[in-house]
């Protein structure tokens, strides 16, 4: 499909058309949606359809892009916090940052054993915790590698340990951020935008200082924050 030099198309692979007043080739006009199967530039498209018994083009017609429903299928949150990366369409966990390029598998592992702590305990670690949060980690590591479920080959211990010693805390803007995305998850419930596939960690340890620091608690509503 080639479409006027002064009528620049938007269109993506995946995007669906139906078109309007095509003359010769009438039988496009009103039929369904048509798959948009490849963009060969800013004025043609390929569509996804069987010609071969309609008639010959000869001039006009409309293009419009319409919205189709897609079917998302998920699994159950208790398979699918056993392997992630089964559960989504990429076969891979979002990436937020790409700098930090495999980051979210650690932070599944790293959860994974804080949630196992807070069964246990009742409570979520602190600093003191950090050596059996890690001791939880590799061995959910290893029998998850064992029944080929989510693993990573080699586990980042920082990542663990710092998941640990902050995963009790409350941090306004961190609260704040995924706040936002989960107000944006819950709109997507009308069916109008799609949603995330489906597993995204977040983390901010890039704002931790580097160097010795002071922790005490001051005794006030920003000791999290301290």
């Amino acid at each position: 499909m080639t479409v006027h030099e002064d009528k620049r198309h938007s269109y993506q692979e995946g995007d669906f058309v139906k078109f309007q007043e095509v003359e010769g080739m009438t039988q496009i006009n009103n039929a369904e949606p048509f798959e948009i199967t490849q963009v060969k530039g800013p004025f043609s498209f390929k569509i996804k359809a069987d010609s071969r018994a309609w008639g010959a083009y000869t001039r006009q017609g409309q293009v419009e892009d319409i919205k189709v429903p897609k079917v998302q299928a998920y699994h159950s949150l208790a398979k699918s916090v056993l392997n992630p990366t089964a559960s989504t369409k990429f076969g891979m966990l979002e990436t937020p940052d790409l700098r930090q390029f495999g980051r979210s598998e650690q932070l599944h592992v790293a959860f994974r054993a804080v949630h196992a702590f807070h069964s246990e305990h009742k409570r979520y670690p602190g600093s003191a915790d950090v050596p059996k949060v890690l001791e939880l980690a590799k061995a959910l590591n290893e029998k998850a590698k064992a029944e080929e479920q989510h693993f990573v080959e080699e586990l980042d211990e920082k990542v663990v340990e710092q998941t640990a010693s902050y995963a009790a805390f409350s941090i306004s803007p961190m609260a704040a951020f995924f706040g936002g995305i989960l107000a944006q998850e819950c709109v997507k419930l009308t069916g109008k935008y799609s949603p995330l596939q489906q597993w995204l960690h977040f983390d901010m340890f890039s704002a931790l200082p580097t160097g010795e620091v002071d922790r005490s608690p001051e005794g006030t509503r920003y000791d999290d924050q301290v």
